[in-house]
Formats: C-alpha cells, structure tokens, sequence
C-alpha cells in the first residue's frame, strides 16, 4: 500500500452495465492465489434508476430495477458480468386491493372498479421471475460466498406507500467460484437501506426500511453453523478401524527393532517400491490431496506444469545428490556438510531442517483436521488430537518401517478415494462429455499462460520456480533422504527415486481431473456446498456426502492417515537429526541402546509440539495453506539449497561461504516477500542464486578450504571411498 502522502484517487474504467445507483456492494476472493487473477475483487449487484422519458426527463411514474451482476479485479483493472440473481417466487403476502397492473407500462395503477382488483393474481406476473435486490445488505462469508439480504424489487414501487408490501425476507448466497446463485433462508423481518457486519462471530443488521419511508428499531443477527454432518456411524466405525491399524502396525514392526540402524533407516529391508510409494506420500501429504483438487477446483489447471518438475528432478538427485549420500554411509544428510565443510555447517543445515519441520508438522495436521472437522461434525481440536497422539504412538513404536509402511497403505486407499470420486461424479453428470464441456465452456482446463511479467502466474516462472522449489525437499530435506537410505543398495535407492517422480505425473493429472469434476458437479448442485465454507474442504465434502458408506469412511480416513503420514515422517526425522548430529556428534561415548531411547523421546517431544502449535493454528484463518506451505519452504529452504550445491559442484567454496551466502539468502528473500510483487513462485530461484554467488564470491576472498576434499565434490567424487562395493551390491 501506498503512504498516506501518495494516495490518491483515480478514474477508473466503469462497468459494462447501465448507470445506477442503491447496488449492493461486496467484496470477496475468486478462491485463486493472492498474486493470480485478483483474488480480492469487488462484486456489485442489481440496483435501480429513475425511468426517462423519450426528451430525456425523469419520469416518476417509472423505475428500473436491473437484475445483473459484475465482478471487478482491482490488478487488471477489469470488470466482467456475472450470473443475474436468480428467479424466484413472490413468497410476499401483498394486498392488491383497488389496484390493477398496467402490463404495457409495468406499473400498478388505481383500478378503476373494484371487480378489476379482486381477479387479478400477482403470482402470474412475479413467479419465476429474475427479482431485483436494489439497496440490500450484502456481505462475504467463508472464502467464497456472497450473502444477500431482502432487497427492493421495484415491482411495486409505484402504488400508494402504505399500500406497498413490506420488502422480501429471502437470504441469497452467490458463490463466487462457480458463480451460482441459491436461496439460503428468510430473515425475521425484510429491509434495505442498511448494512450487514461482522460482529462477535455474527452477521448483525441494524435497523433499516421495512417498506418505503417507514424504519425498524430492529436490529437483527444471524449465526452461520455448519452444516449438519451426515457422517454417520458406520463411517465413524471405518475411520477407528482403519486408524488402530496403523497402531497395530506400529507394534508389528517394533518386534524388529534391534538398535538405532532398525529406528533410523529399517535395517535396510525396505524394497525400493515400497521406498518410493513412501517418498511420494511424504511429498503428498493431506495438504496436497486436499488443497490440489481446492486449487483446479477454484481456478484451472495453471499450475499442473509445475507437477512435471518433481519428474524432472529424479535424474538430479540420482546423477548428482544420491551418489555421495549412499557411498557416504551417512545417517543424516548434514553429516556430508561437516565433511565437506566443518561442525559449524552441519548443525546449521540440521537445525534448518529441524525449524522448517517443527513448523511443518503444524500445518501438515491443521489443515486436513479443518477440513475434516467441517464435513464429518467431529471437534477440530478432537481431529488434531486424534491425528498428533496415533502418529506420534506408531512411530515411537515401529520406526522407520511403521512409517513407511504406514505410507504405502494411505498411498493405495488414497489413490482409489480420488477415483472412486471421479467415476461417481461422471455418473452424476450423465457421463465424461457433460463434465468436459461445462469445464471448457467456463475455462478450467487453462493449462498455459505465456505471460513474460514476474508478478503474475506465467508458465514460464510456473516451471522455472517449482524445479527450483523441488531441490528442497529431495536435496536438502532429511525426511525424504532419510529413505533414500533403507533400501539395500544405491540402485535400489534410484529406483524408488524414478517411481516416485514417474507416479507424480499421472496421479497428480487425477488431481487435477477431480478438481475440475468438483467445479462442475458444484456448479450444478450448488445448494450442496455448504454455505461459508473454506475451499479446501471440497473433496471432503464430496467425500462425506455423495460416496456410500463404508468408502466415505475409508477415504476420510486415509485422510486422516495421509495427514498422520506427512506427521510421522517429519517427528521420526527431527529425533534422527538431533541424535545423530547433536548428541551423538558431541557424545561419541554413547552407547547405541541410549541413542534409541533419546530419539524414541524426541518423537513424542516433536508429536506434542507439532500437535500443539497446530491446536493454535485452529484459532486461525489461513487462506491458503498450500501456497502459505510453498512460500515458507522457499524462505527457510533455499539457503540449505544453495550450501549443498556450493559442497558439491565447487571446490573453492569454504564454510564461511557457504555459511554467508545462507544468510543472504534469507535476508534477500525477506526483503523480496515483504517489499516487492514478485510472484512467490520465484522466492526459491532468487534464494538459490543468491546463496551461491554470495556464497561463492565470499569464498574467493577467504582463505581456501584445507580438508581432503576427496569423494565429497563431484570433481572428486571418483575417489569416494567405499565406492566400489556399495555400487557393486
């Protein structure tokens, strides 16, 4: 926003439609992301004006009421028309008597006998009718509904004002996304001429016109609650079976474990399949099995081009990462730092890690926990609770092969919920080509947009910024390296590393496809969304209302697990961190037996903490928590990027570099978040440039590093000890 010095005003474009003046006025999201298409636009509704005659003067004895809509987007400084307000019945008792209704004039007149004003029936003429809600009160609700109160209709504005009806008590609801309209309701009592605002978590109405000239003392209030679950029991039964399953796994697997090798990293028995069905579901995570759908549901398929990036970087990280984490015999990722750099560089690449986790467990389990407390009726907090203390339990028992495990099975239910939802949904429709048409007709399958600004969603940055966020995860993250490490060889690791990136491709195209189906299957049932909702519990909401039985339940509940998996991961790989480079780097004493009992207690540390914080989240409202996920990892992550590329593709890089070009990363990036409209899908490039140039430059002017740099850079990494047989097993 401008300082106050420099605001003025401006003449901007009108809207397409005619002069007028009582519209009701909103504003409200488009559900898109905060840099796309203005999600934060201006919505005006019906209206009126004085009726002129053919000189051009006021004709008193007519008015128009107009019936349509227009959207306004501040950034493109664009006005488009929307959906007119619906058709409704004359639900208003109205006494007619001594009027008749001059059809050629659309006026009411004095009827010239009183035989004339007792045949005539108002409901032929209003019935079904667009109806006009000039001078309503109108406000937003939730991430996508616009509310409408009462309304004048114009329709009898020219009989005598003590014989014209009190205005209409009809609630509307327009939803911005699929642009319908619905009746939601009646108020106690109809008025315009006010305005309706948020107080106390109500929307209060204060006096206004109960017909014309005439005023109310009233002042009324409306709570919107949630819409009443359906769940039902037997769904609710599904969920607890299928959660005290991953316990039972959980306790299956801790049988096995023999010391912090079983713990950490399964022993090495995890077949590569299972290894990549696992780093796929850590990547996945509720947040993307929910807001995905949320975000080709809202908008269109922008974003799909940046599902190809995690394919593309399968053969970086087998080519240029994989080879010195495996030939290393490393535990954590950040024991390769401090062999190629110093202690200092390691406890700041794990500690990174740690924070950027600890945060990400919150989000993780919020988000499907609101999701899921909106569509079954459970207590948000009872969700989070559920989730944090089941995760936390299996995990402490069963390790690395629980969680793993526990993976491939939310992976399987998962995948056939998001296809049993499709198939359901084209049946609905009457088949696949209803669905394809609506979409294409309303422009959901826009893929591409050639625009060459930074600030805008373009294809190009699409890509460019989500190759460049990929590095974080499947680089630098220890929750994914983690199980690049439990299978037995490095070319079992390279395949789990391929299936994970050839499984993103068409699975995450299924993603897309259920989003757009929910756009469609919403646009033709829309009294089915819940009035106030948040867009990411589309799919739940489909889920828990439209599957049968048993399958909802099942769905939800690998939700539930999906959610619990992204929890797991990220608790079983902070207490593999802070063992492995703290205590046991500072402890080499120690014996195995209390490294395993220190990281056992890390997990239940690292579940309360992350159930906590997202028991506070729930207090709060995020818009959207998948770009809010993406642009934390750029902040936190692109610094660590840059230090593993400056270990492994340099050789003149030094601690103090790599440790400089971090922290300018961040406070680059801090400046760009917070001071410029360059679009966050490049916070990760400018992070990773910048920590590689400063990196690098300040490391050209500091001594050179004096460590054996033999196998630790890929210039070297022929001479990698241990090289040979890891290879060759």
């Amino acid at each position: 926003s401008r300082p106050p010095s420099e605001r003025r005003w401006e003449t901007l474009d009108p809207w397409p439609g005619p002069a007028r003046e009582k519209m009701a006025v909103a504003v409200q999201n488009t559900g898109a992301d905060d840099h796309y298409a203005s999600p934060e636009c201006l919505y005006l509704f019906s209206g009126s004006t004085w009726a002129k005659d053919a000189e051009g003067n006021l004709d008193l004895t007519r008015f128009e009421f107009f019936t349509d809509a227009y959207r306004y987007q501040p950034k493109s400084n664009e006005w488009t028309r929307i959906a007119d307000l619906p058709a409704l019945d004359e639900s208003r008792e109205i006494s007619i008597g001594g009027y008749e209704f001059d059809a050629e004039q659309q006026i009411w007149r004095r009827a010239e006998s009183e035989q004339q004003s007792e045949t005539f029936d108002h409901a032929t003429l209003y019935d079904q009718q667009r109806r006009p809600a000039a001078a309503s009160a109108a406000i937003d609700v939730g991430q996508s509904h616009i509310l409408l109160f009462s309304g004048a209709t114009g329709r009898f504005v020219t009989m005598d004002i003590a014989d014209r009806p009190l205005f209409p008590r009809d609630v509307l609801a327009y939803h911005t996304i699929t642009d319908t309209w619905i009746r939601v309701g009646e108020m106690p009592e109809g008025v315009v001429t006010t305005s309706a605002v948020n107080w106390n978590d109500q929307i209060v109405i204060p006096s206004g016109e109960i017909r014309p000239g005439v005023r109310t003392p009233r002042v009324q209030a409306v709570t919107i609650e949630p819409a009443k679950s359906s769940f039902g029991a037997i769904n609710l039964a599904v969920v607890g079976i299928y959660l005290a399953a991953l316990v039972l796994m959980g306790a299956y697997f801790s049988r096995r474990e023999a010391g912090t090798s079983d713990f950490f990293l399964g022993g090495g028995r995890i077949p590569w399949w299972a290894a990549g069905l696992s780093i796929y579901a850590t990547q996945l995570s509720a947040i993307t099995f929910i807001s995905l759908p949320a975000v080709a549901y809202a908008t269109n398929w922008l974003v799909y081009p940046a599902q190809m990036t995690i394919f593309l970087m399968a053969p970086v990280v087998v080519v240029f990462y994989l080879p010195f984490f495996r030939r290393l015999k490393v535990t954590t990722a950040y024991e390769y730092l401090e062999r190629r750099f110093n202690t200092a560089v390691r406890l700041f690449g794990s500690l990174s890690f740690v924070v950027f986790q600890f945060g990400r467990m919150a989000v993780v389990v919020y988000l499907p926990a609101l999701a899921l407390a909106a569509v079954t009726g459970i207590n948000i907090y009872l969700c989070i609770l559920v989730m944090g203390v089941l995760a936390t339990v299996y995990t402490v028992m069963g390790g690395m092969e629980a969680v793993i495990w526990t993976d491939v099975l939310q992976v399987i239910v998962l995948w056939g919920g998001m296809l049993l939802a499709l198939f359901l949904i084209v049946s609905d429709m009457g088949g696949i080509a209803p669905v394809i048409n609506i979409a294409k007709a309303d422009h959901k399958f826009t893929v591409f947009n050639w625009n060459w600004e930074t600030a805008q969603m373009a294809t190009w940055l699409i890509i460019v910024g989500n190759f460049a966020l990929q590095f974080g995860p499947y680089t630098t993250d220890q929750a994914v390296i983690q199980r690049y490490m439990t299978t037995k060889d490095e070319k079992a690791s390279a395949r789990s590393i391929w299936l994970n990136g050839a499984l993103t491709i068409p699975f995450n195209l299924l993603f897309f496809l259920l989003g757009t189906a929910l756009y469609v299957f919403f646009k033709s049932n829309p009294e089915m969304l819940t009035t106030g909702m948040q867009n990411d519990e589309v799919f739940p909401l489909f889920v828990s209302t439209r599957m049968p039985a048993v399958f909802s339940g099942l769905v939800i509940a690998g939700i539930f697990a999906a959610s619990m998996s992204s929890l797991d991961s990220s608790m079983h790989s902070v207490a593999t961190a802070i063992t492995t480079d703290f205590y046991r780097r500072f402890h080499s004493e120690a014996s195995d037996e209390a490294c395993l009992k220190l990281a056992r207690a890390l997990t239940v540390i690292a579940g309360s903490f992350g159930t906590g914080v997202a028991l506070v989240l729930a207090n709060y409202d995020i818009l959207s928590l998948l770009f809010f996920f993406q642009k934390l990892l750029s902040l936190i992550s692109s610094g660590l990027v840059g230090v593993f590329i400056l270990g492994i593709f340099t050789r003149r890089s030094n601690a103090v570099g790599a440790l400089t070009g971090a922290a300018a990363s961040f406070a680059v990036l801090l400046y760009v978040t917070n001071f410029t409209s360059i679009h966050f899908y490049l916070y990760a490039v400018i992070g990773i440039v910048t920590a590689v140039v400063v990196g690098y430059a300040v490391s050209l002017l500091t001594p050179p590093h004096q460590n054996d740099l033999a196998g630790l850079t890929w210039s070297t990494r022929s001479a990698a000890k241990g090289s040979a047989a890891d290879s060759a097993a």
